[in-house]
């Protein structure tokens, strides 16, 4: 463990480069962007639990190394961010390349920019190696860095190979206006499960995708989206199933499909009133569910959307329902529920209650654990 100077708040350490695996419990910041507050360079199985990491750019990074990074029980916070050398450093929760296995599990991510894992998976495909996304509690995904603004996710894949087992699932996202700055709440790019074991995104609660600032009308962000502009014999994005999930007051989109196959997304909730607290309208486009063969590039096929509950209004104070530029190659099959009268903030309100009482019934803690 190497832990470098730093002039850190009282209580943290300053940042921390890890060369070996082990369990590492502690207090981190980087007050600098360009410094991540915890940089792993190792192969070895890391673990991160029961710590507070506080970054003004990436808080937890890997670049380079076949990463094995377990996360759980931690707080993670996005602090002031700091001019930057090269290129943008948004405050990611957890940057990482090429990797072998990811869990992040129990994690409190609050006005940090998310989760990257990009470049290549390099695992041996086993359930020992892949991602799990799990049980975190997520507030205000910012992308906002110094003097401007990098687009950034929850969660974005954009790695290479294919990887069974993978979860994204009982997570808590809230993005409030004014105070995020998130593109897709969930960006799968050129990414794929495989045929026996697709991605698995499910019962998730996400509420909230808004322009910066909020009352802006260009707006291309949203909910959970398969984006594919890679051919389907290398790359493109593939084995997906978006299930149970609950979508909020979402700005642009709640499910879409810009490119990929076998694809499905079914028994989601998609409610928007498309209202600010305060009442007023959001000026950017709001919709329900779409699906399209975005890039044309023959690798879009074989997907579906189906028993999904759609309650979206327009900007206009209007419904807005529709499956825009769809083709039956995009979505062939298109059997939604749609609901009657108009949607309320209320109606927003009282899915937050349905979502409290399904963590109740199941049995799950998001967020982390008081040992």
């Amino acid at each position: 463990m190497q832990v470098s100077p730093h002039t850190a708040e009282q209580g943290f350490q300053g940042p921390l480069i890890i060369k070996h695996g082990g369990t590492y419990t502690g207090k981190w910041e980087s007050k600098d962007a360009d410094v991540p507050a915890i940089d792993i360079r190792t192969k070895e199985p890391v673990i991160i639990e029961n710590a507070v990491i506080r970054g003004a750019g990436p808080l937890i990074r890997s670049v380079g190394y076949g990463a094995n990074i377990t996360v759980r029980n931690t707080e993670g916070y996005g602090i002031t961010p700091t001019p930057y050398s090269d290129y943008k450093k948004p405050r990611r929760f957890l940057n990482v390349d090429v990797f072998r296995n990811i869990v992040i599990e129990n994690c409190l991510l609050q006005s940090t920019a998310g989760i990257y894992l990009g470049v290549q998976y390099v695992g041996d495909g086993t359930p020992a190696n892949t991602v799990k996304i799990k049980y975190n509690k997520v507030r205000n995904i910012d992308g906002r860095v110094y003097d401007g603004l990098a687009i950034v996710q929850f969660v974005q894949f954009n790695y290479r190979g294919e990887v069974p087992h993978i979860e994204i699932a009982w997570n808590e996202v809230v993005n409030e206006p004014n105070k995020s700055a998130v593109e897709d709440n969930i960006n799968i790019y050129n990414s794929r499960g495989t045929a026996t074991s697709p991605i698995r995104i499910h019962n998730n609660y996400i509420q909230g995708a808004f322009p910066f600032p909020a009352n802006e009308k260009k707006y291309t962000g949203g909910g959970i989206i398969t984006d594919s502009p890679g051919t389907d014999s290398t790359m493109a994005t593939a084995y997906l199933k978006v299930y149970d999930n609950q979508l909020v007051g979402l700005g642009n989109y709640c499910l879409g499909i810009a490119g990929g196959n076998n694809i499905e997304m079914y028994q989601n909730r998609a409610i928007v009133s498309a209202r600010f607290e305060d009442g007023s309208l959001f000026q950017c486009w709001s919709g329900g569910i779409w699906a399209k063969d975005y890039y044309k590039l023959n690798s879009t096929y074989n997907n579906a959307m189906h028993h999904n509950v759609l309650g979206t209004m327009g900007q206009t104070g209007t419904w807005r329902n529709d499956i825009l530029d769809s083709t039956f190659v995009a979505a062939a099959t298109y059997e939604n529920v749609l609901l009657d009268g108009t949607i309320t903030q209320a109606h927003e309100k009282e899915e937050y209650r349905l979502w409290l009482n399904k963590l109740k019934s199941n049995n799950i803690t998001i967020g982390p654990i008081n040992n």
